[in-house]
Order: C-alpha cells, then sequence, then structure tokens
C-alpha cells in the first residue's frame, strides 16, 4: 500500500479507465463512455479519485451529479458510477478509501446525497460504510410468445397511434405532463435528454403515441443483443401505455427477439403499472430475470429523516447509468 497514490483524476485523464475496465471486469469500453459519462453531464462535471501505483491506474471511483426536483426545490445529487480495483491489489481497501474521498469532495460545495444502484455481492460491503438499502429493483419481462400475442390483438387499440419521432422537446413536455411526480424526481429537460441518449453503447428510439391528434405519452427503447430494453416510458393511461408496449412488441417480432425487459421498484407505483400492462416477473431466487439491483443511498445522518423513505424516490430506469 506504500507505494500507491491516491488522488483526485483531472479530465484529460479518463483515457486510463478503459484499460483498468478491460483488466477488472474483461469488459472492452471505449475512452467516448467515459467522457460521455463524466464530462458531457449538463449537470456538471464528475468527481473521481484514482490509485496510481508505478503511474500506472490500478483503482478507480467515480460519481456525476443529476437535477432532481426535491420538494420543488431543484437538487443536485449525486450518482454513483464506476468503482474498479484491479485484482493484484483487492483486499487492501482501495475502493472505500476512494469512495470516501470522493464523498468528502462532494461536501465542499454541497449537501452530501449519493444515490447508486448496488450490485449483490458489494452492497453488504457499502452498508458497512453508512449506505442505506432502500430497495431492490427488480426485472420484468414480456416473452417472445406474449409480444406476438400482444402483436396479433393490438386491434384492441386501433385508434392509438405510436411512431417514432426525434423531437426531444415532445418527449420532454409528455413526461413532465404525464410522468409520475414524486418528491425527489430527475429533472427532465431538452438538455438532460439529449446526453443521457447520446451514450455512445447504445442506440435510442423515441416513440410517442397519440389519439386523435392528442399526444399521450412516449416510450424510449434500445436493443441489447437479443432482447429489447425500455428505458422510460409515460402515458396518460394504461391504454396509452399497452398500445406503446404494443409497438414494441412488434419491433421485437419484426427483428426476431426474444422480449422486452425493463426494471422498476415491484411494490412501487411504476411496477404496479407494469404488471398492470402484462409484465411478468421470475418469483423464484434462481434463473433468467432473478436478479435484485439494490437501490441504495448516501447521506449525511442530519439528512436521514429526509432521504431514507422509498416510497419518496422515483427510481425509473433511465436512472441507471449503466443502461
Amino acid at each position: 500500500m506504500s507505494d500507491l497514490l491516491l488522488r483526485q483524476l483531472q479530465n484529460n485523464e479518463l483515457n486510463l479507465l478503459p484499460k483498468l475496465m478491460q483488466d477488472c471486469f474483461n469488459m472492452k469500453v471505449d475512452e467516448d463512455y467515459f467522457k460521455w459519462k463524466y464530462l458531457n453531464n449538463p449537470a456538471g462535471n464528475f468527481i473521481g479519485f484514482g490509485a496510481l501505483s508505478n503511474n500506472s491506474l490500478v483503482g478507480f471511483k467515480g460519481v456525476f451529479p443529476g437535477l432532481y426536483n426535491v420538494k420543488g426545490t431543484q437538487t443536485i445529487i449525486y450518482q454513483s458510477g464506476d468503482a474498479m480495483t484491479h485484482p493484484d491489489f483487492r483486499r487492501q481497501r482501495l475502493f472505500e478509501k476512494l469512495a470516501t474521498s470522493c464523498f468528502e469532495k462532494i461536501k465542499e460545495k454541497h449537501q452530501l446525497i449519493v444515490i447508486g444502484f448496488g450490485g449483490t455481492k458489494s452492497t453488504p460491503g457499502l452498508i458497512k460504510i453508512g449506505w442505506t438499502h432502500l430497495a431492490d429493483v427488480k426485472f420484468f419481462f414480456i416473452p417472445k410468445l406474449k409480444c406476438r400475442w400482444n402483436s396479433l390483438f393490438s386491434f384492441r387499440l386501433k385508434h392509438y397511434q405510436c411512431n417514432e419521432t426525434s423531437d426531444l422537446n415532445e418527449i420532454v413536455t409528455l413526461y413532465n405532463k404525464y410522468g409520475v411526480k414524486k418528491d425527489f424526481t430527475p429533472i427532465y429537460s431538452n438538455e438532460f435528454l439529449t446526453w443521457r441518449l447520446s451514450n455512445p453503447r447504445f442506440k435510442y428510439h423515441c416513440v410517442v403515441c397519440e389519439n386523435s391528434n392528442e399526444r399521450l405519452g412516449f416510450l424510449i427503447y434500445y436493443q441489447d443483443g437479443d432482447k429489447i430494453f425500455i428505458l422510460d416510458y409515460c402515458g396518460k393511461n394504461d391504454k396509452t401505455l399497452s398500445a406503446l408496449f404494443n409497438y414494441v412488441s412488434k419491433v421485437c417480432i419484426e427483428k426476431k427477439l426474444k422480449g422486452l425487459i425493463t426494471i422498476a421498484i415491484p411494490e412501487s407505483s411504476e411496477g404496479k403499472q407494469l404488471k398492470r400492462c402484462g409484465f411478468l416477473q421470475n418469483p423464484f431466487q434462481a434463473g433468467p430475470m432473478s436478479a435484485n439491483i439494490p437501490f441504495i443511498v448516501l447521506t449525511e445522518p442530519s439528512l436521514k429523516e429526509h432521504f431514507l423513505h422509498q416510497n419518496h424516490w422515483l427510481v425509473i430506469p433511465i436512472c441507471h447509468d449503466a443502461l
């Protein structure tokens, strides 16, 4: 540990991250992805600390800001981003040291409020250093057979027309009109959406639903391997959402994919809405789509009374930095 240098990384050092990602997870991720997430964010630049050994990056922890509406006040809330420790340097508490450095830096300018989507293995360790596990986010899915069924019976919603659009202002307007609002809700804007959908790892599609020339809702999706992932959606009512889900069901069938997937907290209004619209869950602890994604929050002791209530948070897929 004595030969390690722990310090804040600068904007021009993101080129060090792809190799570390490869070494840690055997994942090939271009520098453009890290520039997108950490430098192009309209809410502000990232805070990242690295561990260097002989000028090589062997550990990294990054957080990045997001704009939230907190009970009517625009507030910066950070999200826990990438955490990487080279296999040769594990069991030295590097993650804890780098993460603590990030959080101390946040407190220089902002209240300490950090959200994260933890892993099942990493979350117990995070709880030990002060995080709170608020809820489990689960996978919801519609398999190919049900997509085909939805497509065949889409005539029941024949008065609803769904078309793809590139007009992000329209998406923002629909979100502000029909999107779910809670005490802590991410702020949708053209700037946010332009940035969020420029993630170089995926190609996103926006769909708008209308009836009698009235715009009633939207859906954002992308193809992830042999499935379609639904990144965000909202609508005036369940019929609007069913029409949007039928649209992507048809896309799934046309592309010969295996189905639709998305995520939500099962007990939330979003989870209940997905169930009403025909989405399924794996009820078992193993098998496809059985994983839990812990939604975790770190905040100062004086703020815990306000921020540690699951029902106050709007947790939607577009908030997850890996999607």
